[in-house]
């Protein structure tokens, strides 16, 4: 049995880009949500933009109803532990003029998710994001698919899982445009405040504030971050919320990303 992991898939076909397109964005509580999303002719949906998630997900209702077939079943990881979902491939998703064929996606209740944001149908994550470079520009609230110049350092990537990781000095933390808070693994047995809720489940969480984080020579100073307990198995040390940044670029095809560009 294959197994995903979520911020937290694979593509088969083609995928239609117009050089440097734009597409709208409403941004809550610093996540991005992308409100013109149609999957197989059908729609418009709304679908969180996820760079934390390896995989895409569609809510298993909606799937059904515009004749996605489930034709496997993987394991769903998640900081909170192991779920496993069904899966299907041979979507065909669009937004404005971007079209991507052959998509696979897994079908989950989206249960923490709704609970934010009732509205929500569905994510596209890295399975739809890593075959282009993109800038995602959360202060003009736009995602532009194609490359493009900008100046800033750039920050060598690492990919662990299918989800894009960069080195800091609070470690390897993976890019996460679902988070709205940074978000730190560490089993230092200090007492907890409050839950955080995942696909699988709730984990105890602490808040951890002032933090410094250096990327690339770069100090930013967080004001407030969440401390979970390290899942098992996971290689990075927590995650990077986008939300951090009013904008980022990433280079796929370089293997990079800025941070603020300019």
């Amino acid at each position: 049995m294959r197994s995903f992991t979520a911020a937290a898939f694979l593509i088969i076909g083609t995928l239609d880009v117009s050089a440097g397109t734009g597409i709208k964005l409403t941004v809550r509580d610093g996540r991005p949500l992308i409100e013109g999303v149609y999957a197989n002719g059908h729609g418009p949906y709304r679908f969180l933009l996820d760079t934390g998630a390896e995989t895409n997900q569609i809510h298993a209702r909606l799937a059904r109803s515009i004749g996605l077939e489930p034709s496997y079943r993987v394991q769903l990881a998640t900081a909170a532990g192991v779920t496993e979902v069904a899966g299907g491939n041979g979507a065909s998703i669009q937004m404005g003029s971007v079209t991507s064929s052959d998509q696979e996606f897994l079908f989950t209740d989206l249960a923490s998710l709704r609970e934010w944001s009732p509205d929500v149908q569905g994510v596209l994550g890295q399975a739809f994001l890593a075959k282009f470079d993109y800038l995602l520009d959360l202060h003009r609230k736009r995602l532009v698919l194609g490359g493009g110049e900008f100046e800033g350092a750039r920050v060598p990537m690492e990919q662990f899982s299918g989800r894009l990781a960069v080195f800091t000095s609070l470690g390897h933390l993976v890019l996460d445009s679902g988070s709205n808070r940074l978000v730190l693994f560490r089993n230092d047995g200090r007492a907890t405040k409050e839950l955080a809720r995942t696909a699988a489940g709730f984990l105890p969480a602490r808040v951890v504030r002032k933090e410094t984080l250096v990327v690339e020579g770069q100090t930013y100073a967080i004001g407030e971050a969440v401390a979970l307990p390290r899942p098992a198995q996971t290689p990075e040390d927590g995650l990077l919320a986008a939300s951090l940044f009013r904008a980022i670029y990433v280079c796929n095809s370089g293997k990079y990303m800025i941070l603020n560009p300019r």
